[in-house]
């Protein structure tokens, strides 16, 4: 019955139907829950769902490789997925990258980091601020840096210019504690 199974979910994998092929695939386990064809079917057939090229260029090579009778490929096969998830993972964390460096350029900005750095530099945020406020922009976009920098602007007498961003703030982050408290600082 397995074998049924499993004949579904490949066909279904080789037409796209990568759902199908997922369900068939499980089914497949349910019956023989230790058969590594299932088990990497299954993988490949979740995976195909967001990396379609990828997962189907790894189950091609899997059927190929276990038809040619090549041991423990499903190790392999198993580690190649990683490195997939791990590889797009590294990929997307760049092009989040180059996107911040290119708004930072574009609008004559500087990373919050890169303030940071410059507040160091000097001898108080507020001294920092003051040299930085009507001819650059501070491109903030970690949740956490965005409020340090609110409780800076507040403790450093930029109450006013905090104003400017809790509105969006708080509708971005609603519930966060730090926020809030920031919120009832500023009305007091």
């Amino acid at each position: 019955m397995a074998n049924k199974f499993i004949k579904r979910a490949i066909e279904s994998f080789y037409q796209k139907n990568f759902k199908s092929s997922l369900l068939n695939f499980s089914l497949a386990l349910e019956e023989l829950p230790n058969s590594s064809e299932a088990r990497i079917g299954a993988i490949l057939s979740d995976l195909a769902m967001e990396k379609e090229d990828e997962a189907v260029a790894l189950f091609e090579y899997y059927l190929l490789s276990k038809d040619s009778g090549i041991k423990n490929i499903e190790a392999t096969v198993e580690e190649i997925i990683d490195s997939v998830d791990l590889s797009l993972e590294s990929l997307e964390a760049l092009f989040l990258e180059d996107e911040i460096e290119d708004k930072i350029n574009e609008e004559n900005g500087i990373a919050y980091e890169d303030f940071k750095i410059f507040i160091e530099n000097k001898s108080s945020f507020k001294e920092a601020f003051e040299d930085i406020m009507f001819s650059t922009k501070v491109i903030i976009h970690k949740k956490d840096d965005f409020i340090d920098f609110l409780e800076q602007l507040i403790d450093n007498g930029f109450k006013d210019i905090s104003l400017n961003y809790f509105e969006s703030a708080v509708q971005m982050y609603p519930n966060d504690e730090r926020l809030l408290s920031l919120v009832k600082k500023v009305e007091n």
